[in-house]
């Protein structure tokens, strides 16, 4: 039969000195508690840092953890400094990781500067050699079409044709007779006679769709205002 704290405090209270034989119980267990607490707020403690104390059997994790320690120690290692030895790895880790992202960083956003850099030279170069009207402006329209591969060669793709880059300007060139100069030579002291109809400027091209443009390519083809 168990008996319940109240029976046995009960039980001393009717002997001599009963009184303080339960207050003495009383200050002994009460001591017990507080030592149990104790105990288990280290114990939580440790199982926190070692990420233990959610899941897991935590009774083996303890006993591996305490071997791995023995096998420290016998090796002539102090688990004591085991710990910051490796919170300073883990640091340098994480910068020697840093630099290097960094780094890559870098030498990408160096790299994509120096292929952009390729591309447009050798774009308004095939361009210029064309007759574009306005390379600059002309580059703009085709950019999308020009990439350079891993070879450091510059291409031009045609949707699912691959070309030369000058081949593709040629290309694109003859198809958009616009975009091209005109090279017909005009009257001496006057300006080219586009009989009574309309000569066409820069800005006025601008402001045309391609429809617009092929529409009235035999005006804009007599000469461009500029």
């Amino acid at each position: 039969m168990a008996y319940t704290l109240a029976q046995i405090y009960e039980a001393l209270s009717k002997t001599e000195n009963g009184g303080a034989m339960v207050a003495d119980l009383q200050e002994a267990i009460s001591k017990t508690r507080d030592e149990a607490a104790k105990n288990r707020i280290e114990r939580n403690k440790v199982l926190d840092s070692l990420n233990l104390r959610d899941g897991g059997n935590v009774d083996e994790s303890l006993k591996n953890l305490a071997a791995l320690l023995a096998v420290v120690q016998q090796q002539g290692g102090d688990p004591a400094q085991l710990g910051s030895q490796m919170q300073s790895l883990q640091a340098q880790v994480k910068e020697l990781t840093d630099k290097y992202a960094a780094s890559e960083k870098k030498a990408k956003e160096e790299h994509d500067r120096r292929v952009q850099t390729a591309i447009r030279s050798k774009a308004m170069a095939a361009l210029t050699n064309g007759k574009a009207i306005n390379p600059e402006a002309m580059l703009k329209v085709i950019a999308d079409n020009i990439s350079m591969k891993d070879d450091d060669t510059v291409v031009y793709r045609n949707g699912d044709t691959e070309l030369s880059l000058e081949d593709g300007v040629a290309g694109w060139l003859k198809d958009n007779p616009w975009a091209v100069k005109n090279d017909m030579q005009t009257g001496t002291g006057s300006n080219m006679n586009t009989g009574g109809k309309k000569q066409y400027s820069m800005e006025d091209l601008k402001g045309m769709s391609r429809e617009e443009i092929n529409a009235h390519w035999d005006e804009i083809s007599k000469g461009v205002d500029k």
